[in-house]
């Protein structure tokens, strides 16, 4: 680590009293910080959808049949290519480079400027119906405030590396009232290593970060189910839903994260974002359900609120969608997107299942098969039903389905890759 990544002076090693009662202020100060970032990024998603989709937060979150006016996806998805089109190309040719969540875990310098515009524009162009995950921006912002606040500090190399991946994963948490998976976020795939010492700092920058943020984001779970029963045609159900999940899962990681690697820069990247955005505006402006992050999407796989035949449609739709948004050179997350494909597929699978085997709950397989999409993306088993249980606020009530769908998703994703449980890409191929 250099001087250049952390504080000027040389850190203090903690030990004893006083560096507890240092590293108990740092956590209060960061989970501080990262719940105001979240309340930034929210705040500015609640303006612009208010602005340009009226009082209803936008059809693509309402899950309106078709958007009124018809045109109106098209121009608010143009606009957001060339807003984002132009931001990002002025931040890459004159700003300094923008650190990834991995990297400022590591110990590298994230530029505060340039970060905060950086989320600023994602967080805009979901707003406005781009076809990306908006988890990305809480998670960059959260770690680079994160960073600042251990170099303040002068906390050691292995509390900041702590500290830093715990504000991201209170970013997640704060964003999407989610803070046990916030907690296992930071644990598992930024730390990659558990420590009881880890999961305390862990669980209360999350804990903290959701409270401060409670303002904007409610006290509730982001997806309203209706009551679920575990059976056994469900079990059967999800035994064989796993691995299909997991091989559709490990497509969409490889296909978004080798086109995120060939993204357009310079010049470029002026024409082919805002026209791949119009692209999928003319496609929003008939099925609204793709744009956005996926709630729209998922809330109608949940809901069983779509014929299956439309809703596999709209899952290969959302999937191109944000793998070329993505490829455009886009930058935003894919964990909502998996969600919205998963239960998409879960639903519709349902809908087969029933006539093979009645009796499996539809709400709950589409659950349990979001459950596995995302966990196969994410290479992330546990923070992914975490996640998929927070979102859904069903408690433990599916967790022996979701488990057994797991299972069977990380191997059919391992079978696929041909090597072991380890992420072949980053988990937001868009901030390759």
């Amino acid at each position: 680590m250099t001087g250049d990544d952390r504080a000027a002076r040389p850190p203090r090693r903690l030990s004893g009293l006083w560096g507890l009662v240092r590293l108990g202020l740092a956590t209060l100060c960061v989970g501080i910080a990262t719940g105001l970032a979240v309340l930034l990024l929210v705040w500015i998603v609640h303006s612009v959808e208010h602005l340009v989709w009226g009082n209803a937060e936008g059809p693509f979150l309402d899950g309106l049949a078709l958007p009124s006016p018809w045109w109106l996806p098209i121009v608010s998805l143009s606009a957001a290519g060339v807003i984002a089109a132009v931001g990002w190309y002025v931040l890459r040719r004159f700003g300094r480079r923008i650190s990834s969540v991995e990297e400022g875990v590591a110990g590298k310098r994230m530029p505060a400027l340039e970060t905060l515009a950086d989320t600023v524009i994602q967080v805009t162009s979901v707003g406005l119906g781009a076809s990306i995950g908006k988890e990305v921006a809480p998670r960059e912002l959260s770690a680079m405030a994160g960073s600042k606040l251990v170099g303040w500090f002068r906390i050691d190399a292995r509390w900041s590396m702590i500290l830093v991946a715990s504000a991201a994963g209170a970013g997640l948490a704060a964003v999407y009232n989610v803070p046990l998976a916030g907690a296992l976020f930071a644990i598992e795939i930024l730390l990659a290593r558990f420590s009881a010492g880890a999961a305390v700092v862990a669980l209360s920058v999350s804990a903290i970060a959701t409270v401060v943020a409670r303002p904007l984001v409610a006290d509730d779970s982001l997806y309203h189910v209706a009551p679920v029963a575990v059976t056994p045609s469900l079990l059967v159900a999800a035994v064989l839903v796993g691995p299909l999940m997991g091989w559709g899962a490990t497509s969409f990681s490889a296909v978004t994260a080798r086109l995120s690697r060939r993204r357009p820069t310079g010049w470029k990247l002026l024409i082919v974002l805002p026209l791949t955005f119009a692209a999928v505006g003319v496609l929003g402006a008939f099925f609204p359900l793709i744009l956005g992050n996926g709630r729209a999407l998922a809330t109608a796989g949940f809901d069983l609120a779509q014929p299956a035949s439309l809703l596999l449609a709209l899952a290969v739709m959302k999937y191109v969608a944000t793998s070329v948004s993505l490829g455009s050179g886009a930058i935003g997350g894919t964990l909502q997107p998996s969600v919205a494909i998963g239960a998409a597929l879960g639903a519709a699978a349902a809908t087969g299942w029933a006539f093979i085997w009645p009796g499996a709950d539809g709400t709950a397989l589409a659950i349990v098969a979001a459950g596995a999409f995302l966990a196969a993306n994410m290479r992330a088993p546990f923070t992914a039903i975490a996640l998929i249980i927070e979102f859904t606020g069903t408690g433990f009530t599916l967790l022996l389905p979701i488990f057994l769908a797991v299972a069977g998703s990380l191997a059919a994703s391992r079978l696929t890759t041909g090597g072991g449980l380890r992420r072949f890409a980053p988990i937001d191929p868009g901030r390759e």
